[in-house]
């Protein structure tokens, strides 16, 4: 059995504002553990540019990879990248819960449904 969307929705929104209250205290510079080659800007542009590029599948729902999204280039500085992500995330929540789990949207894997981004998302 799949878990309902909306507790879905709440642990995204959950962990990605838990990530931004701690990035946001935490030093640019800080390495992160699990990553040795990164650090906390890194992490939140990580995050920012995930979530960026799964709202734009969900908002323009391409065909295929050959019609993905350009990249979205890396912002300069600590406030930009927190302003980034906290954009991305907004836009990928409400695209999440304005959209049926089971409408079609591409993805990698062999299921092509919102509802594989929006569990993905939440993992």
């Amino acid at each position: 059995m799949r878990p309902p969307r909306e507790s879905l929705l709440t642990a995204i929104s959950r962990e990605t504002d838990r990530l931004l209250e701690v990035l946001a205290g935490a030093p640019a510079g800080a390495r992160v553990p699990s990553c040795p080659d990164w650090d906390a800007d890194d992490l939140l542009w990580h995050l920012g540019e995930v979530q960026w590029f799964w709202a734009r599948i969900l908002e323009h729902r391409p065909a295929g990879p050959d019609a993905l999204p350009a990249r979205v280039v890396r912002p300069e500085d600590r406030a930009a990248l927190l302003a980034h992500l906290r954009a991305a995330s907004a836009d990928l929540r409400r695209l999440l819960a304005a959209a049926d789990p089971a409408e079609p949207a591409w993805s990698w894997a062999t299921e092509q449904t919102v509802g594989f981004t929006l569990r993905r998302q939440a993992h």
